[in-house]
């Protein structure tokens, strides 16, 4: 551990030789190694700790800071803490809903799945309000401080104004316009990078992560491993594997791999994962009555192509791809892996579309393989295409839309504003039943020692697929204080997810046993999982012939551009695109 001593005479001496002054040079305290020969031209206020290998160059103020061995601040204008602060930690982020009631604390600890505790089960406010708790006294009362502190070996260069920030071991500041009561919570080892004209205020920036090129943020969070551009950021989480570049984000719970890369992109008010947005992509909260209380639930894989536009409050079904603008306040929960179109104004769904399509299995292969995460992240994910919180509702859409079939009258239905082909209807039962044996035949192949907590419904806690009887077991130990601790609430999490296996496995014997009647034989689940590798064997080749179709000669426009023939032409196309 550093032990400090004041400025001998002749280091005081030489920092002044070197151009450097202070209000009070005694409040300035240095470890024995201290080097003045790494300091040159700043001016020094308030109390002061500064490690041995410490380079300081060119500051404006430097004031009330730890400066960690190995730190280097050059060209800088201002390093100071002002008062008293906590440096982020508590500041409330009105996630979801842009009118409040859902806001999440910032802390460096915040993970996508207590942030999900927190912002949705408020029909259970002691729980909100025990986390809250938790939060304020584990971490935002023990922040509290009159010294900002610069981690060991950070590098900050060539910024505006840090005023009541702490940053972290190995961080890299760059070029930064301002940064007002955050903290820069890395690791040493981390490439964590805030670079040029960038401007936050009430943030906490986690290791591991990318924050760049003019993005402005208030009352914002960046966990782990994601990456920012250019992006204005108002009361939003982003979680690992985020990447967003030139929109607009605002009151948004982003969790895994939401990712948005245009310009003209506004994310608003809604719970988001595993999202891609197309150019234009754009809600609204704001009905112009009672006020922006309005919100989106977009579940897990939804994609929205470019100019989609959707008018809040919806509820968009898990890997829904959404094309056009649709006022009607769609909720397709019960009709995951399916098409909502404009056309005419209104808003037409095709039930289980992308089933038969390439994009989602193109996606449950790219996820994992970007997985940004390291050992410092907190975010559970997982990753799965066969669980139980999508077999769920599959089960849900063939049964609606087997309903919905016998009750039709001619070629359309209309469900909820929805407007169906019958048509569309029969594709849907068809493809929600192979779709069905194959969740049911994988997840049977899970465990040998199914877990019976496993067999009720499932949620998608962000990222981490859970029993709700887990969760709910764990509500009432936080509501109970058993689990008083955020420590001990992420470990029982993270415990909940090592039974996952055993629990899908429980889920689906359970399933089965309701269709045959009587608990399974070992027959019988060998036959289901027969009848789920075949489903799934006709699933792949169905996304195998939409793929082809992307693959055809007729999308090679624009390929083999000095070709001679149709040879050179297809040969440029298939080069290109790796076919």
């Amino acid at each position: 551990m550093n032990e400090y001593k004041p400025l001998s005479d002749d280091q005081r001496r030489q920092l002044i030789a070197q151009g450097c002054t202070a209000d009070d040079w005694s409040r300035i305290a240095v470890t024995e190694d201290f080097s003045p020969a790494r300091i040159a031209n700043c001016s020094f206020g308030g109390d002061l700790l500064i490690a041995g290998e410490v380079t300081l160059r060119n500051v404006g103020t430097i004031a009330n800071c730890d400066i960690r061995r190995g730190a280097r601040i050059e060209q800088t204008a201002i390093v100071e803490t002002v008062g008293r602060s906590s440096f982020g930690c508590g500041i409330p982020v009105a996630v979801i809903n842009e009118g409040g009631g859902r806001e999440v604390p910032l802390f460096p600890a915040l993970t996508a799945q207590l942030a999900y505790l927190i912002a949705i089960y408020r029909h259970r406010p002691e729980v909100a309000e025990k986390l809250a708790r938790m939060i304020e006294r584990e971490y935002t009362v023990p922040a509290a401080s009159s010294m900002g502190t610069i981690g060991e070996n950070a590098r900050i260069r060539a910024c505006g104004i840090l005023r009541n920030v702490c940053v972290g071991p190995d961080a890299v500041l760059e070029g930064v316009s301002s940064l007002a009561n955050g903290t820069i919570h890395s690791f040493a080892g981390q490439r964590t990078y805030i670079g040029a004209d960038v401007r936050l205020r009430d943030f906490i920036v986690c290791g591991n992560s990318i924050v760049d090129n003019g993005t402005t943020g208030e009352r914002c969070f960046f966990g782990n491993g994601t990456h920012v551009s250019a992006l204005s950021v108002t009361d939003s989480l982003l979680f690992a594997g985020s990447h967003c570049e030139n929109g607009e984000l605002c009151s948004v719970l982003a969790g895994p791999y939401t990712i948005s890369h245009h310009k003209s992109t506004l994310l608003i008010a809604g719970l988001f994962s595993f999202f891609n947005a197309g150019s234009g992509t754009n809600q609204s909260n704001h009905l112009l009555k009672s006020g922006p209380f309005h919100q989106g639930i977009h579940q897990r894989g939804c994609k929205y192509g470019s100019d989609a536009y959707m008018m809040l409050p919806a509820l968009d079904g898990a890997f829904t791809t959404v094309i056009g603008r649709h006022k009607c306040h769609p909720d397709t929960e019960s009709f995951p892996f399916s098409l909502l179109v404009e056309q005419e104004g209104q808003s037409w769904l095709m039930p289980a579309a992308n089933l038969a399509a390439c994009g989602p299995k193109r996606d449950f292969a790219k996820w994992p393989a970007r997985d940004r995460r390291d050992a410092h992240a907190g975010d559970i994910i997982r990753f799965e295409a066969e669980n139980p919180y999508l077999a769920e509702r599959i089960a849900r859409g063939l049964a609606l839309c087997e309903e919905l079939q016998a009750k039709a009258t001619g070629d359309l239905v209309i469900h909820q504003r929805l407007r169906i082909r019958t048509a569309m209807l029969r594709r849907g039962i068809r493809l929600y039943r192979m779709a069905c044996e194959r969740q049911l035949g994988a997840l049977l192949a899970l465990a040998a020692e199914p877990d019976p907590q496993g067999a009720g419904s499932w949620t998608d806690l962000c990222g981490q697929y859970l029993p709700l009887a887990a969760v709910n077991a764990l509500l009432d130990a936080i509501a109970d204080d058993t689990c008083n601790t955020i420590d001990g609430v992420l470990a029982a999490l993270r415990q909940a997810d090592a039974h996952y296996d055993s629990y899908a496995a429980g889920w689906a014997m359970a399933r089965l046993g309701e269709q045959l009647g009587h608990a399974p034989s070992s027959d019988e689940i060998a036959a289901a999982r027969q009848a789920g590798a075949e489903a799934a064997g006709k699933l792949d080749a169905l996304a195998a012939d939409d793929l082809h179709a992307e693959s055809d000669l007729s999308m090679a426009v624009g390929y083999g551009l000095e070709a001679q023939d149709e040879a050179v032409r297809e040969a440029d196309f298939r080069t290109v695109r790796n076919l």
